[in-house]
């Protein structure tokens, strides 16, 4: 018997009561492509696919069997039936192109095209054009029809689908062996998943995400508690290692370290000096390889759009567990309130502080009610003592926000300093400088600290800072403010902070603001050079007083003021003309030096940043 001579009636006995009778039933393509609608709608493309070609699958095997009790003239048209027989079932119209077989040895390489193929028109009418093969019976039924005939699993692959635009089908079938590792991703779809086994791996999949939200849920509840009772971030961390069993770093945006939990702060350092290495910006939760023996799960701390911090679990696995990227957005959140609160609670304070140190230096409030306040804010009133600091910056901001930004930066990081060192202190603004008030500590520590804090802190910035006298009496406050601008107007370059004991008369000078006074002082003084010197941007009033600051070094001063010391001499000897006295006779030289500082006060000399009249290029 041939393939091409076969016909159903002869494939297909019609006797009903003969023992190899089997019935076949003919149904619309329509009827099909609905079927197949359905299917991917309620059991999803995956199964349906699977389902399809096990179908497919089934229907060739049965024709295989009837098949092989055929007598055929060679194993070659054994082979062919097949592609006939699917194209008497109506199903596709089958063109084989070449045919390479050997049962004995298990050899097998066949392929060719099918045209007309009801199911890739049937899934372009419901679903449209696809970007895969789509004819899932058709490939299920040569598989299955080659299986039986081969005695050995053959597959057929397609390669080209109308249902895809191509303009025919194009199969190949091979044994799984021939083909190796190629069809893989076949394979998986002619293994039959019950649905209870399918239900089963859902139902613990629910399981899973039951007890993870479970848990997510018990660790928010207990953050929250941590926080409505107004506790310390060590609180957070500790809660979180708690029930993760993992450690707990808590880091700024910086990554200093904040807080930690579940190891010792020296250890918790060492991990946030790795991790300042790490440059790649941190926007969500993920997994960070910091080193070999570093890996991270961390997630930002966000506050107004902005990272402000970290929050991290010290990690082992090589991939981000689902329970813990949740826990960690939990502990994001409530670091975020924390700090949220802590900023609220800090400014609250700031303000009430603010307030009562601009109120004593108004004098607006008696001694009593200055007693009170500081007591309602924690201020430790003392009567041993106090003084007063005051700061500027010379530096410009391109913008009201950044110098804004910047105040409330500098403040923050004031009130954290005198914290950590236990200083009682009123820190506040006025006329455009930070002040602070203390009542206890040495000055010069004092001043010598924060001048290497601000030198550290802001290194883009020029910060000076002028330390009052000492005083008994909160009466004397605003004395003590004027104290220390009078030291901010002699800080400049190469003097950082000034000390108003230190300055003697000069200082005192400095503070009174007598300008009528110091007017004409400084002009019978040093009229004639004004006169001269003016149309000169001063240059000559500014060797001269930098040659009395310098002690009338020349060498000194020629130095300083990158000159030659001939150079120097020269100016020197112009500066006696046109005064009229020896400068460097003493008498004269502290007379000239009080009138520089005059000119300085009045606003009409500008050294080392002070302009001419009399005010700073920025001041905070």
């Amino acid at each position: 018997m041939k393939a091409l001579d076969l016909s159903l009636r002869e494939f297909y006995p019609q006797q009903g009561h003969e023992p190899s009778y089997e019935r076949v039933i003919t149904v619309p393509t329509s009827a099909l492509g609905t079927l197949r609608r359905e299917l991917m709608e309620t059991i999803g493309h995956e199964r349906a696919k699977g389902f399809l070609l096990r179908y497919g699958w089934h229907c060739g095997v049965s024709d295989g069997v009837q098949a092989k009790q055929k007598p055929w003239v060679n194993e070659l048209e054994l082979i062919l039936a097949g592609p006939r027989l699917h194209s008497l079932h109506g199903h596709v119209e089958v063109i084989p192109m070449i045919s390479e077989v050997d049962v004995k040895q298990g050899l097998l390489h066949f392929e060719g095209h099918w045209k007309n193929s009801y199911e890739a028109r049937e899934h372009v009418r419901l679903f449209g054009p696809s970007e895969e093969p789509v004819c899932y019976s058709l490939a299920g039924y040569a598989s299955g029809y080659l299986t039986v005939v081969m005695g050995k699993k053959v597959i057929a692959k397609e390669v080209h689908c109308e249902g895809m635009g191509h303009s025919h089908c194009h199969w190949v079938c091979k044994t799984e062996e021939e083909w190796d590792a190629e069809i893989e991703k076949e394979l998986k779809y002619y293994e039959a998943n019950h649905i209870i086994d399918e239900l089963d791996q859902t139902y613990q999949k629910l399981k899973i995400e039951r007890d993870n939200l479970t848990k997510a849920h018990d660790v928010h509840q207990k953050l929250m508690k941590e926080i409505l009772r107004e506790n310390e971030l060590k609180s957070i961390a500790n809660t979180l290692f708690q029930h993760i069993g993992r450690p707990v770093l808590i880091e700024d945006s910086n990554f200093h370290l904040l807080s930690v939990g579940g190891m010792s702060h020296k250890e918790a350092l060492a991990y946030s000096e790795e991790l300042k290495g790490y440059h790649q910006e941190i926007e969500k939760t993920c997994l960070v390889e910091v080193s070999t023996e570093h890996r991270r799960a961390i997630t930002p701390i966000y506050r107004r759009q902005k990272v402000i911090g970290y929050c991290s679990f010290l990690y082992k696995e090589p991939t981000l567990e689902e329970i813990d990227s949740l826990i960690l957005e939990h502990a994001s959140m409530a670091c975020s309130l924390y700090l949220l609160n802590e900023r609220t609670r800090i400014q609250a304070e700031q303000r009430m502080r603010g307030s009562l140190l601009e109120d004593i230096l108004s004098k607006r409030i008696a001694h009593e009610e200055v007693l009170k306040r500081a007591h309602h804010i924690d201020f430790k009133w003392k009567d041993s003592g106090f003084f007063m600091l005051a700061f500027n910056r010379l530096t410009n901001h391109r913008t009201i926000k950044e110098e804004l930004e910047f105040n409330d930066q500098f403040i923050n990081d004031m009130t954290h300093f005198f914290q950590s060192r236990k200083l009682n202190a009123l820190i506040g603004q006025k006329s455009g400088h930070v002040i602070v008030l203390l009542t206890e500590g040495k000055k010069e520590e004092i001043g010598a600290s924060l001048h290497q804090f601000c030198a550290k802190k802001y290194r883009n910035y020029r910060i000076n800072i002028g330390v009052s006298s000492t005083s008994e009496s909160i009466d004397d406050a605003s004395n003590l403010y004027e104290e220390t601008l009078a030291c901010l107007k002699i800080a400049g370059q190469n003097q950082h902070i000034v000390f108003f004991d230190s300055l003697g008369i000069v200082g005192i000078l400095f503070q009174t603001r007598n300008q009528d006074g110091l007017h004409r002082f400084a002009h019978k003084m040093l009229g004639s050079l004004l006169k001269e010197d003016k149309p000169r941007n001063m240059e000559l009033t500014k060797t001269l007083y930098h040659y009395i600051n310098n002690a009338c070094n020349v060498n000194k001063t020629a130095r300083a003021l990158n000159f030659s010391a001939s150079g120097l001499r020269y100016r020197l000897q112009r500066l006696s003309d046109i005064l009229k006295v020896d400068i460097n006779e003493s008498a004269v030289m502290h007379q000239i030096y009080l009138a520089l500082q005059s000119l300085i006060v009045l606003g009409e000399l500008e050294i080392d940043g002070v302009k001419e009249d009399g005010t700073h290029e920025e001041v905070l």
